[in-house]
């Protein structure tokens, strides 16, 4: 596990773009194949995604839920040092809707607040990352 994860890592930070998502958030869920979040649900998800990058081990899960039908959770997986872009972190994140499960991997490094941002963020299912 720890081999896929820094590889994962490293696959990630290879391809960084910055991202620009609402206020440099959480990724905007509409733009990598995520359900339309309502304005509850993507604070919940924000509040967890910033907790979850900012407190949590590697590995450890951070979960938020809007209804019984919409539910997120984030885990980050590896903690690496850029010398571009300071400590970052290589993440993954399900979302729940309904029936269906959304997952997706990203990288996002600490800025001054201190405050995560989205450097790059892909689709991911049981084949691998998504074109």
């Amino acid at each position: 596990m720890p081999r896929k994860s820094l590889l994962l890592s490293f696959l990630l930070l290879a391809s960084c773009t910055h991202y620009a998502g609402v206020g440099g958030s959480a990724a905007a869920p509409r733009q990598i194949g995520l359900p339309a979040l309502g304005e509850g649900a993507q604070a919940l998800r924000f509040a967890t995604w910033q907790q979850a990058l900012e407190h949590n081990l590697s590995g450890q899960t951070a979960s938020w839920r809007d209804t019984s039908q919409l539910r997120g959770s984030i885990a980050p997986i590896e903690t690496v040092y850029s010398t571009t872009e300071g400590w970052c972190r290589a993440y993954e994140e399900v979302i729940a809707a309904a029936d269906k499960q959304y997952r997706v991997v990203g990288i996002a490094c600490r800025k001054p607040g201190p405050r995560w941002l989205v450097l790059n963020v892909r689709a991911f299912n049981e084949n691998g990352l998504v074109p």
